[in-house]
């Protein structure tokens, strides 16, 4: 079910690494596909590609109101690879 799904997405973002390397997917094109299928209105809203873990972490700091983010854009962001960079093999 898609509260299943979501359980287990929400359990995901609290490990170490990327989102889908911690749901046990191939690559992170697999999650894109799941998110694109299972959460499609949620899918549509990462409109840059942001990585899913921080994409899902900032939708859920804007919710509540707490902004976060070091620049008013992400174009002007210290932080613009950590958040739309390449997503290959474990973090360090």
């Amino acid at each position: 079910t898609t509260q299943t799904l979501a359980h287990a997405l929400a359990t995901a973002c609290m490990g170490n690494n990327h989102l889908w390397q911690d749901l046990g997917l191939p690559h992170r094109r697999a999650l894109s596909q799941l998110m694109e299928e299972q959460f499609t209105t949620l899918s549509r809203r990462n409109t840059g590609d942001m990585k899913w873990k921080k994409f899902l972490y900032k939708q859920l700091c804007e919710r509540e109101e707490i902004f976060v983010c070091k620049s008013p854009s992400c174009g002007e962001c210290s932080d613009y690879q950590a958040c739309f960079g390449p997503e290959e093999g474990p973090i360090k």
